[in-house]
């Protein structure tokens, strides 16, 4: 029972935290526990901006006090330069932050790789600088004194300043962690997740990752703002050196301590660094040494944070999607296919033509194979088409609508969603979880997703739990929905990618290689499926070697050699084809005509 109980509270901490910040203030009344207190959740706040980033899209920031020394120092200025109510020149401070954030991840994103913790630290020394310089404005490294009238002035009707302050500085990390756990057990956290495990996969699937990337980068930073403009009625100084590396690596090592990709992970880490230095005031000498190698020492024994250890030994907490029914869809909703049209295509990397004026067809509901040797230029043909390379030449139409120029998850939200030849998923979600990825394409990010509250965010999952379940059912994985993919059987998660592309509602769907690999057994499975598919509409373009599954299954056959088109027609017509015997069978294969 016990057991339980702490599963239910780990589970959902949120509203946890939530109840605390309402008691806490009325049983903790010592003004010194109180302020240790303020300070630990301080530092969770500050933990879970950089756990967003770290834990949840994957990235590092190596100066996010700019963030936190921007809102102390907005919020401070306002208060003591303007007259503002200092509990109202927070939330300017927050906005604040937010505009930097977003601007920064513009600035960052767009690079990607280390730019993110390149751009942050120098952000936060280009602050830094600002601050210990501009002395009309922040008197250097003096600092700004905020007076605490500026900052209390419930005192006046009898509510004592430590009171309604520890409430307040709860209440904020209650709702920041609230807000942070609805984000990531809904659509927008697995938007995040998938950008992080596979990017690729979160493109096709048509998830706008530049502009999730940068709104992550851009919630993060109002909510390190946020945390320093709640420091500021504790250390009443504003100092250059809130914008100093200690901070920034304060916070990142909150999260790395107290688990990241977790909610209650910076909470344990932000009351571990503010609670342990305290415990050592009787080795005050020593007391930063000795401090230091109990984190290194933690860090060294558990790699994924105190959370982390705890995680692994209690059961995964179900999907907000966890119940699916093993219901049949084969013969649920027909799909419209799309015609789709490949002219003049052509792709050359330095001087080298991987294809050349390669033309071809699908009529809608149609199954085109493209095959062809090794090195033929199939892959590259594929990436051409679903936009993941820019074309030299050459058109690429939907139902006659041009799309070549488009990004890949501008493609797929026109309906035309592809798999990749190695097995792209997102390893340490589960079945459902995977497949949910790609529901996006079919029910965008709405206000309700980023609010996380309201009927109309429970519709939109409702949707994308249907969705999921239908396509889980055309490839056969009902009945592993709960298992994790980076557990199933390598012939389950190839399926696994074609049910993510699935969930995606495509009118044209483009599958590289997905039999690779596979038994006479599965590949003849995965035939099946595809035949189903095929039956409710949806316009099929497989890349595959399984000469025998690909002469059985398509309609159409587009051979490939060179970078050049061979061959068009029929399995049968392609097949006897002379050329195509002579360049890639190697000997006429036996191809029943009936």
């Amino acid at each position: 029972m016990i057991g339980s109980l702490l599963e239910r509270v780990l589970r959902r901490p949120g509203f946890l935290l939530l109840l605390l910040a309402a008691l806490v203030p009325l049983v903790l009344h010592a003004p010194y526990w109180s302020s240790l207190v303020v300070f630990a959740a301080v530092l969770a706040i500050l933990g879970q901006s950089v756990n967003l980033l770290l834990g949840y899209l994957g990235q590092v920031s190596f100066g996010h006090a700019a963030f936190y020394g921007l809102g102390a120092y907005v919020a401070g200025l306002m208060a003591v330069k303007l007259g503002v109510d200092y509990w109202l020149a927070v939330p300017v401070a927050v906005a604040a932050a937010a505009g930097v954030g977003a601007l920064v991840g513009l600035a960052s994103q767009r690079l990607g790789g280390a730019y993110l913790a390149i751009a942050t630290l120098t952000l936060a020394e280009m602050f830094r600088l600002i601050a210990a310089n501009w002395i009309e404005l922040t008197r250097g490294p003096l600092g700004v004194v905020v007076l605490p009238q500026k900052i209390a002035p419930l005192e006046a009707i009898g509510i004592p300043f430590d009171r309604y302050y520890l409430f307040i500085v709860l209440f904020c990390l209650a709702l920041v962690s609230l807000v942070v756990e609805r984000l990531m057990t809904g659509a927008v956290g697995r938007s995040w997740l998938a950008i992080r495990e596979a990017a690729p996969l979160a493109e096709a699937a048509g998830i706008a990752t530049l502009r999730l990337r940068v709104a992550c980068v851009t919630l993060s930073g109002a909510i390190a703002g946020l945390a320093g403009g709640l420091i500021v009625p504790k250390i009443f100084v504003l100092s250059p050196d809130l914008f100093g590396v200690i901070n920034s690596a304060t916070a990142l090592l909150v999260v790395v301590l107290g688990g990241k990709a977790t909610i209650l992970g910076p909470v344990v880490g932000g009351l571990i660094f503010a609670g342990v230095p305290e415990l050592l005031r009787p080795v005050a000498d020593y007391r930063e040494v000795i401090f230091a190698l109990l984190l290194l020492l933690a860090v060294r024994l558990m790699p994924g944070g105190i959370m982390g250890l705890l995680g692994d030994r209690l059961p995964r907490r179900p999907a907000a999607s966890a119940t699916v029914g093993p219901a049949p869809v084969a013969d649920s909703g027909k799909v419209r296919g799309a015609r789709l049209d490949i002219a003049a295509l052509s792709k050359s990397f330095r001087g080298l033509a991987a294809v050349a004026d390669v033309s071809f067809s699908a009529e809608a509901g149609q199954i085109v194979g493209l095959i062809g040797p090794n090195g033929a230029g199939k892959t590259t043909c594929l990436n051409l088409i679903s936009g993941a390379i820019a074309a030299d030449r050459g058109a690429v139409e939907l139902d006659g609508k041009p799309v070549r120029g488009l990004t890949p998850h501008e493609i797929a939200r026109l309906g035309m969603v592809r798999t990749f030849q190695q097995t792209l998923l997102c390893s340490r979600l589960n079945v459902v979880e995977n497949v949910l990825i790609g529901t996006t394409c079919v029910v965008p990010l709405g206000i309700g997703d980023w609010l996380t509250v309201g009927g109309a965010l429970r519709r939109a999952e409702a949707r994308r739990l249907a969705l999921a379940e239908e396509a889980m059912a055309l490839m056969g994985l009902s009945d592993l929905s709960e298992a994790k993919a980076a557990d199933l059987p390598y012939g389950a998660q190839r399926r696994l990618s074609v049910a993510v592309a699935l969930a995606a509602g495509p009118r044209i769907l483009l599958l590289d290689e997905p039999a690779a690999g596979l038994s006479p057994a599965e590949a003849a499975d995965l035939a099946a499926a595809l035949r189903r598919v095929r039956e409710r509409g949806t316009t099929i373009v497989i890349v595959d070697h399984n000469v025998q599954m690909m002469s059985d299954l398509c309609d159409r056959l587009c051979v490939l050699h060179h970078g050049t088109r061979l061959a068009f027609g029929t399995p049968v017509e392609v097949l006897a084809d002379p050329a195509v015997v002579s360049a890639y069978l190697g000997a006429a294969p036996a191809v029943e005509t009936a």
